[in-house]
């Protein structure tokens, strides 16, 4: 047997198991896209519901929390929100020379 007798044998033999393989796939496919169907949209849907749930209440728990911390000790934030606003004038006003 020589190189290219043995080229057309794999290459038969590829073509043959590409075919089984896509047989097997496809009959496959249609098992699982169905379950999918069925199953996907509502699991995908109440884990959304459930991370939204979640952000909300920790976003509204966190904003409370600093709203309580603003009302105890106001001066912290004023100087905070002072040397911000000081910076960016600084840095807008800045002549780029």
């Amino acid at each position: 047997m020589n190189v290219k007798e043995a080229i057309q044998v794999l290459e038969k033999a590829a073509a043959s198991d590409v075919d089984d393989i896509k047989d097997i796939f496809s009959a496959e496919y249609k098992h699982l896209r169905k379950a999918l169907d069925k199953n996907t949209p509502h699991a995908v849907w109440d884990k959304l519901r459930d991370a939204k749930d979640f952000s909300v209440d920790y976003t509204v728990e966190k904003a409370r929390t600093v709203d309580k911390s603003v009302h105890e000790n106001p001066w912290y934030y004023i100087g905070g929100a002072a040397l911000v606003a000081g910076l960016i004038g600084f840095i807008v006003g800045r002549s780029n020379k």
